[in-house]
């Protein structure tokens, strides 16, 4: 990435709410309505235009406090010395020198967060946290003058648009979010068996937030506000042209009492601080407004070091559209506010412009004759409705696209070149005669200029509206509720308003779809980006459980020596090899296969289709055509018949489908029939009862507005899922995709595709409309990437290693900006307390560890046994390691079955070579388990060292690690030294200590007296570099629906 490349001079925050009395100053001529303090009319006013005369009597005494970097607490030059000059683009004179934060600068913000969050903010109540976020708004309302001046002199917005929009908003966002830490919680889930399972929502930790220069204030709110409300710290960097008022609220910050190191503000040059800022190993999420450009590059980029969570709000194209039947008054000033706001610079701005043929003329004439009313000048002016352009490179590209558009044709009727002859001011432009393929109609200008297309009919409209990478926003001016509710439904964006435009409040989600961005800001939906979920689960005493709850326990079978019966794995019938694309089943484009072996035997099962490029954009097309028809309009209630009818068809075909998975994948049949495929079934019966339940919000909003969400589905899905548990992976991603409305093209791994295309045979059977579900079995490196990275493909959902999940986020937005979950590596802590029952501590542990012959990501590796019951724990660990039967997946008596393949196999034996070289003591197993097949003796290591290598890194096989501790607060610490953040167990007969350990881990799942005890409503999935998002439960289901606002402005007769 060469040093241009965060250049944030694109930065397109988020428009002002505009039903404050903003729209007095902006647009006076023409009649006021009648509106209590909460509700004003909408309004764009047609002022008569006045030549610039920058009278700089108020901004000539606006008081630059503070140019300093905020970190730990303190205000303190650059490390470097080094300052950067900021100017007034109203005049371009300079303003100040800023200090310039550098990479040191940057560490030792992070630093100062990363203390911060392990000390005095993750112990303050939640209560005492809303109480500092409160005294911030107050002590920004005290100085609103000049916070709004400050806005105004490095902007070059109208300051009264600063004070009564911007940093009004401001307050009410942090006053809402002040409302909110004391309401995060978590649930009390129902679970099968003998446990009670309950989530935490625990704060993400260090975020990073890299706002831009349109709204600087509103977009500092709009992140501080639910980062500090959910317990997160934050390295903040303002972008260069606008740090004074972030500066100066960061003198409000430390003002108002936040504990050192909570907000540290760091300003300086994107391409340096803000992308060492992006990509620094000990930052947990990035959230940033500004260009897609930048976006796309913080999306590939800031994975080099750890797994970040990200959120990113970016540019718009929206579309506003305007309706024969339109109230032809309400239409010109919707579309005049929709665009000339903020001069242009809004991300939001309706710059298309479809007006139906009946009043396209009309609509033409008037809005050059608005355009050219309006007052450009003096942001210190209070007549002033339009200021300068943020500085000349801005200034320039937005001239540059005005020549190109009268170039590519377009009609230029109003403005169209610089205002004045100095500062960076640009008259109000508007084209007409505008066609969808020219430069002005698709890429984001971000200035005051409107371009007018004509349209015919409704269908042609949306489709139109449709056609562009973005879907940020979009607008309707209609007289008729069936075309405004066709529009709303039928546009793809993240708002859209109706006989309105730009309203905003601190409650209503604001983001957007495509390459839009990814997650929301604002309300509920904005708070749940700052947090991480976790599950906890305690076994209970079964005397308090029902009589139909079932036990669960490791059961430890009499050794016996390998004999491969194959009395029937050698009758298991193949039905099906071929690829499932568009409901039928078909070879490779190319006709090619790849074989696929029984790891037991080494035996060679089948040839299989092997799915290449041409077959992954032929699934992709098929699963959008899908999305766009017969899917999109089926009942929730059909779809949830399809995905329960799908339960039952496996349901029938449970001992052929548990012969399948045990087949290709080594893992005794039993156990994949009692534990995989049950699951299986209860999975997609959970979500089967979902599609009627998906549901937005309703809104209370300021203003004569009606607000509400809608949760529609992403897309087209790729789902990449993983060899150890083939048809349980698959289940845990069709059913929340399937009920949420999306279309899915699902790669099995190569090693083991038999099971999921007898799933696909029962698809098709269950009558799901052709092309929603595509199965491509494929070489991951080949298939996996193209599918992973296909222009088509809205979102990717991988299950596997954390080195593969990095390459996913890296390279997957080479075309398009995907949304993504991963679900990813573990090294998981098993603790064993002195006062455990040492029973359950041997059951629970060999169970966590063994399960699946150790190809588990949350198998518990690393056990850590306090001292006192340590000689002990190790002595029966390696008994009952030796008592565990090995052998042939189709004998009942079978414990552990074989590794996947020989590739496996190997890795898992050098890991044993390395622990013994390393000085770990090897205590049972450690070789070879016959001579024909993938198996492994089940392996105990004691006297093992946090630095040795089978202690840190993730082994994927039946490798036990013991090491000993002293101290609770020790071994907290060492669980959590660690990259991974996967899961965790706990065995004591202390609640204390049961709950000091399950607080404290940062891990997404922990268990208490138990071990891998899952269930279709149990949220599952990582904190760190163990994934991104979680599997399971209601939080499965949110990965796979977008958030869409509508806004609709209500009669005002109706308001209170």
């Amino acid at each position: 990435m060469g040093s241009s490349s965060f250049r944030f001079l694109r930065f397109r925050p988020h428009p002002p709410r505009h039903k404050t009395s903003m729209q007095r100053h902006i647009l006076r001529t023409l009649p006021r309505v009648q509106a209590n303090a909460f509700a004003r009319a909408t309004v764009v006013t047609a002022a008569k235009a006045s030549p610039v005369s920058l009278t700089r009597r108020f901004s000539s005494k606006v008081p630059v406090k503070q140019t300093n970097l905020l970190i730990n607490g303190e205000f303190v030059p650059s490390s470097s010395g080094r300052t950067f000059e900021t100017f007034n683009p109203a005049t371009e004179e300079k303003i100040a020198d800023v200090s310039e934060a550098v990479n040191a600068d940057i560490d030792a913000a992070v630093a100062a967060a990363r203390d911060a969050f392990e000390g005095p903010w993750r112990t303050m109540s939640a209560e005492d946290r809303g109480k500092l976020i409160y005294k911030l708004a107050d002590l920004i309302e005290e100085n609103i003058d000049e916070i709004a001046a400050l806005e105004a002199l490095d902007n070059g917005k109208p300051f009264h648009v600063a004070k009564e929009n911007d940093v009004k908003l401001v307050l009410k966002t942090l006053r809402y979010y002040a409302g909110w830490p004391d309401k995060i919680h978590g649930s009390v889930i129902p679970v099968s068996g003998p446990y009670l399972c309950y989530t935490k929502a625990e704060p993400v930790g260090v975020c990073a937030q890299i706002i831009p220069w349109n709204f600087p204030l509103l977009m500092m709110a709009w992140k501080l506000g639910p980062a500090l409300a959910a317990g997160n710290t934050i390295v903040l960097k303002p972008a260069e042209q606008t740090a004074l008022s972030a500066l100066r609220v960061g003198e409000l910050i430390v003002e108002a009492g936040f504990p050192k190191g909570v907000v540290n503000i760091v300003p300086g040059v994107g391409a340096n601080a803000g992308r060492h800022l992006a990509q620094h190993p000990n930052v947990d999420k990035v959230a940033f407004t500004g260009s897609t450009e930048v976006g796309y590059q913080i999306m590939r980029t800031s994975h080099v070091s750890n797994l970040k969570r990200i959120t990113l709000e970016l540019g718009g194209k929206s579309a506003n559209i305007i309706l024969d039947d339109a109230d032809i008054d309400l239409a010109i000033k919707q579309s005049q506010l929709g665009l000339f706001m903020n001069q242009g610079q809004c991300c939001i701005s309706g710059t298309r412009v479809f007006v139906q043929e009946g009043i396209y003329d009309e609509f033409v004439k008037r809005s050059a004759e608005a355009a050219n009313t309006r007052i450009v000048g003096d942001p210190f002016d209070d007549k002033t409705d339009q200021g300068s352009q943020i500085d000349e490179a801005q200034f320039e590209k937005i001239l540059g696209y005005v020549e190109k558009g009268k170039e590519e044709g377009a009609k230029l009727v109003a403005g169209g070149k610089r205002h004045g002859s100095k500062g960076w001011f640009i008259e109000p432009t508007v084209f007409a005669d505008v066609e969808d393929d020219m430069t002005i109609a698709r890429e984001e200008i971000f200035g005051p200029v409107m371009s007018i297309l004509k349209f015919k009919t409704i269908d042609e409209v949306i489709a139109r509206a449709n056609d562009s990478e973005y879907g940020l926003g979009g607008g309707v001016v209609t007289s008729n509720i069936d075309n405004a509710i066709k529009i709303s439904n039928g546009i793809r964006t993240g708002t859209v308003y109706v006989n309105c435009y730009d309203v905003f409040d601190s409650n209503t989600p604001f983001g957007g779809f495509k390459d839009s961005g990814i997650g929301r800001e604002n309300g509920e939906l904005g708070l749940r980006n700052y947090l991480e979920h976790k599950t906890v689960i305690i076994k209970r005493p079964e005397d308090s459980m029902p009589a139909f709850a079932v036990k669960t326990a490791a059961t430890a079978f009499k050794a016996s020596p390998l004999v491969l019966s194959r009395h029937f794995s050698a009758q298991v019938p193949v039905k099906q090899t071929n690829l499932l694309i568009n409901g039928e089943f078909v070879p490779s484009v190319k006709g090619k296969t790849f074989e696929t072996f029984n790891p037991a035997t080494e035996e060679k099962i089948a040839d299989v289709a092997e799915g290449g490029t041409a077959d992954i954009d032929a699934a992709v097309a098929a699963a959008r055509a899908a999305f766009d028809g017969p899917w999109r309009t089926m009942s929730a209630e059909d779809r949830g018949k399809l995905i329960y009818r799908l339960a039952e068809l496996i349901e029938e075909n449970i001992d052929e489908l548990s012969a399948l998975e045990a087949l290709d994948n080594g893992k005794p049949c039993s156990v994949a029939k009692a534990a995989d495929l049950g699951l299986v079934i209860k999975t997609l019966r959970y979500y089967a009862g979902w599609p009627d339940k998906i549901h937005g919000s309703v809104i209370p909003v300021s203003g004569p507005y009606l607000c509400y969400t809608k949760a529609e589905p992403v897309g087209v899905c790729a789902q990449i899922i993983p060899w150890n548990f083939p048809l349980l992976m698959m289940a845990w991603k069709l059913g929340p995709a399937l009920a949420a409305g999306n279309t899915i093209v699902l790669k099995p791994a190569e090693q083991t595709a038999l099971s999921a295309l007898r799933v696909g045979e029962l698809i098709v059977e269950a009558g799901f409309p052709k092309g929603v579900v595509n199965i491509v079995p494929g070489v991951g490196a080949k298939a996996g990437r193209h599918l992973a990275q296909h222009p088509d493909v809205d979102k990717v959902a991988f299950t596997g290693s954390t080195e593969v999940g990095y390459q996913i986020m890296r390279t997957s937005h080479v075309s398009n900006l995907k949304r993504i979950t991963l679900e990813l590596g573990g090294k998981s802590a098993n603790i064993i307390l002195d006062d455990a029952d040492i029973d359950l501590a041997i059951q629970q542990s060999q169970l966590g560890l063994f399960m699946n012959q150790g190809q588990c990501c949350i198998a518990g590796t690393r056990v850590y046994v306090q001292e006192g019951i340590y000689d002990e724990f190790v002595r029966r660990s390696v008994e009952a390691a030796n008592a565990r039967v090995v052998g042939d997946p189709f004998d009942a008596k079978t414990d552990q079955g074989s590794q996947i393949d020989e590739t496996q196999f190997e890795k898992i034996l050098g890991y044993i070579e390395e622990g013994k070289k390393e000085g770990a003591k090897l205590v049972a197993g450690g070789k070879r388990h016959g001579s024909k097949g993938w198996f492994i003796e089940p392996t105990v290591f004691a006297d093992v060292t946090d630095d040795m290598t089978i202690a840190r890194e993730e082994i994927f096989g039946p490798v036990m690690s013991i090491l000993k501790f002293k101290t609770i607060d020790e071994v907290i610490n060492r669980a959590n030294d660690s990259v991974y953040g996967l899961g965790a167990g706990v065995v004591t007969s202390n609640i204390d200590n049961a709950i000091k350990i399950s607080n404290g881990i940062r891990t997404g799942t922990v268990y208490v007296n138990c071990y891998d005890v899952f269930d279709s409503n149990t949220p599952f999935g990582g904190f760190k570099d163990s994934g991104i998002g979680r599997e399971n439960g209601e939080l499965g289901l949110r990965n796979y629906l977008e958030h869409k606002t509508v806004i609709i402005k209500r009669p005002e007769d109706s308001m209170p």
